[in-house]
């Protein structure tokens, strides 16, 4: 239960699968609960003996189902059962009652489905759950009406059941525009990061190549270092720790011999390639996940600049607002570009500069929206040409 708490309350960094299978389980708990109280409840409804210990079983199988669907990681599946649980729990309700208690079940059921905050689902069950509910509320009117009510009060319960389910509605949508615009930015700085690295590693290495010093894979502290720990780990699982040392040993050659030699290779078996593929993504000589969080480590400890309100701000509109200064920043950037070395050119040397049809490209870009406004863009065209004169890059004669 500990452990289930933990989860809980770090959600935020657990992948969705695991989410998924919190809220499965939180949903269980609470229609484990809504069926313990429905076992007495059920005494009170329009049924016969025979019938309600049948629906109570099928719920209690429905519930069986669910934990074997969390078990096999079907957790999609779990969804849809426990959305059916609760519809089948409201039916058991309202079609053996007609009071206010029973019209509640709707909001009931329209919570559970508002938990997981998945649209597809929301729109589906959701309309299904309130049209059920508006059916019931318009066909079993004596049961809802309170002495105390006031004409036009079914209208008002329909009225709020609506809202209820187009507020929620509004709520989820705006959820995923928000997910979707992140997921977007991830891809976005993904590859700018990926950009940043891959230039890394190029510097690194011409740095190692100038000092003649060895790659770090070749160090015996590291390779020293790896053996103990990859086999103290490996000894939490299995009995012998010396068993790991043969797949260090892959480790290090792809290193030395690259992985396409490898796979290449027939004298390799069809498992040693399969776990020389596996460890391809953690090679510190190449752009890989395990050269990314080493990076991404190592820079945690350097020291940032200040917070300052503009400081994700990118467009030359959130720096100034005088247009002299905006076409000074404009012919900055452009600058900047015509110069800056970028990538690596035909001869594997990190020379490659944009060219002027490069830059007139980059203009005309979607991108350069996110720096420049229209009216920006359009005297850069307008001026393309002294641009160009004063400042591009100018070649050697």
């Amino acid at each position: 239960m500990r452990d289930f708490l933990r989860r809980v309350f770090v959600t935020e960094f657990l992948p969705m699968s695991e989410v998924r299978t919190i809220k499965i389980s939180l949903v269980m708990m609470f229609l484990l609960a809504m069926t313990a109280i429905t076992v007495p409840f059920s005494f009170f409804l329009d049924y016969t003996l025979v019938f309600k210990i049948a629906v109570i079983g099928a719920l209690f199988l429905f519930f069986g189902i669910i934990i074997l669907l969390i078990r096999f990681g079907r957790q999609m599946a779990a969804i849809h059962f426990t959305i059916w649980y609760s519809i089948l729990l409201t039916l058991f309700y309202t079609l053996g009652s007609t009071s206010l208690y029973a019209y509640l079940f709707f909001f009931i059921t329209l919570v559970v489905i508002i938990f997981y905050q998945e649209i597809y689902v929301y729109v589906s069950y959701g309309t299904i759950v309130l049209l059920l509910g508006l059916y019931y509320t318009i066909f079993h009117q004596q049961g809802l009406l309170l002495a105390t009510d006031i004409p036009g009060s079914i209208a008002v319960y329909s009225v709020f059941l609506a809202l209820f389910y187009l507020v929620f509605l509004i709520q989820i949508l705006l959820n995923e525009k928000v997910y979707t615009d992140l997921n977007y930015e991830w891809v976005r700085m993904n590859h700018v990061i990926e950009k940043y690295q891959d230039h890394i590693l190029y510097y690194l290495d011409q740095i190692r190549k100038t000092e003649k010093g060895s790659a770090f894979y070749e160090d015996l502290d590291f390779q020293c270092a790896a053996d103990e720990l990859s086999a103290f780990i490996y000894e939490q699982f299995k009995a012998d720790g010396r068993d790991i040392t043969n797949v260090l040993d892959l480790y290090l050659y792809i290193h030395e011999r690259g992985l396409e030699r490898i796979l290449e290779h027939d004298e390799f078996s069809i498992a040693t390639k399969k776990i020389a593929n596996r460890l391809s993504k953690y090679m510190l000589d190449q752009r890989t996940e395990m050269f990314s969080m080493i990076v991404n480590f190592h820079t945690k400890f350097r020291p940032s600049q200040p917070y300052k309100a503009n400081r994700y701000l990118y467009d030359i509109d959130s720096l100034t607002e005088h247009t002299d200064e905006q076409i000074i920043a404009l012919a900055l950037m452009y600058r900047f570009l015509a110069h800056e070395i970028y990538d690596i050119d035909q001869w594997d040397e990190m020379h490659r500069v944009f060219t002027t049809e490069d830059l007139q490209a980059l203009f005309d870009s979607p991108e350069a929206e996110m720096f420049f406004t229209p009216g920006q863009i359009g005297f850069f065209k307008d001026n393309q040409a002294l641009f160009e004169e004063y400042l591009s890059r100018k070649e050697p004669k």
